[in-house]
C-alpha cells in the first residue's frame, strides 16, 4: 500500500499549467527524488502536498485517506513534514529553541497550567526536551545547540531546518533542494543523513534535488518532471538515460 498517492492532479496560475495531470505514487519506506529543470513545477508540487496550494483537479491521499481538501494547519497533524528552498527559521533563537518549536503540534497543556507550569507541563517539556536531543545527536548539532541561527553558516542552517521537521516525528519528509548552497562535503554529509533519517527513524523521504550524485547515492525511485507533467519515473539509472529527459534538459 502506498503512503502517498497523488492522482491526476493539476494546478494552474492565470493561465500558465504548473502541473499537468501529474500521478504518482511513495511507498511506506522509500527516498524518492523528484527531478527537472528550473521551472519543471518541482516545487509547486510539493505545496501542492503540504496542502499551501489548492489543486484546480485529482486527488491526493495519504495512508489511504483523502487529504486534498485537508487545511494545511492539520498536515503536520496527520505526519507531513517538510523543508523550504530558503531556510524559513527564526532567525534570532537558538537551535535549541528553534527544535522545540517543532514539538507544539504535541502540546497537550492550556495556558493556565503553563502560566502556573504545573507538573504536567514539567514532564512534557522534559519529554520534548529529550526528544529534541536526540535528534540533535542523530544530526551532528551537539556543538550548535545554543546558538542564535542568525549567526550560523548556511549549511548548518540548512540541518536546523530538516532537524525542526524531524522534531514533528513526521512518516513522510518533504525536503525542498536539501542540498542547494551546500560544498560537496556538507552535500555528502547530507546523504548519509538522509539514510539515517530513512532507516534509523523510519521516515520516508521524498526530495526535490538538482544534484543527481546525491540522488543516485540516496534515493530508489525517481520521478523527471518538465512544464508541469510528468516524463517518466524509474531508477536513478533508468531515469539518467531516459530519452524524454535527456530531451527536457538537453534539447533536441
Amino acid at each position: 500500500m502506498s503512503l502517498l498517492a497523488m492522482d491526476q492532479m493539476s494546478l494552474s496560475f492565470g493561465g500558465v499549467m504548473a502541473v499537468r495531470q501529474v500521478s504518482f505514487e511513495v511507498r511506506a519506506g522509500e527516498v524518492f527524488a523528484i527531478i527537472g529543470p528550473n521551472g519543471a513545477g518541482k516545487t509547486t508540487l510539493f505545496n501542492l502536498v503540504s496542502r499551501l496550494y489548492d489543486a484546480d483537479s485529482g486527488s491526493l491521499h495519504f495512508e489511504g485517506e483523502e487529504i486534498t481538501r485537508t487545511p494545511a494547519h492539520r498536515i503536520a497533524e496527520i505526519g507531513i513534514a517538510r523543508t523550504f528552498q530558503n531556510t524559513e527559521l527564526f532567525e534570532h533563537e537558538t537551535v535549541l529553541h528553534n527544535l522545540l518549536i517543532g514539538k507544539h503540534v504535541y502540546r497537550r497543556t492550556n495556558l493556565v497550567a503553563e502560566f502556573l507550569f504545573l507538573p504536567s507541563v514539567r514532564r512534557q517539556e522534559i519529554r520534548f526536551r529529550r526528544e529534541v536531543e536526540d535528534i540533535i545527536d542523530l544530526l551532528n548539532l551537539q556543538h550548535y545547540r545554543h546558538q542564535v541561527i542568525g549567526n550560523l553558516p548556511y549549511g548548518v542552517r540548512k540541518m536546523v531546518e530538516v532537524a525542526r521537521a524531524l522534531c514533528i516525528k513526521p512518516k513522510l519528509l518533504l525536503l525542498d533542494e536539501p542540498s542547494s548552497g551546500l560544498n560537496p562535503e556538507e552535500t555528502e554529509d547530507l546523504s548519509f543523513w538522509i539514510e539515517d533519517i530513512n532507516e534509523a527513524l523510519g521516515v520516508t523521504v521524498i526530495m526535490v534535488e538538482h544534484d543527481m550524485n546525491l540522488v543516485q547515492r540516496t534515493a530508489g525511485r525517481v520521478m523527471a518532471l518538465a512544464d508541469g507533467a510528468c516524463l517518466a519515473i524509474g531508477s536513478p539509472g533508468e531515469i539518467q538515460s531516459h530519452p524524454e529527459v535527456l530531451r527536457a534538459y538537453l534539447g533536441d
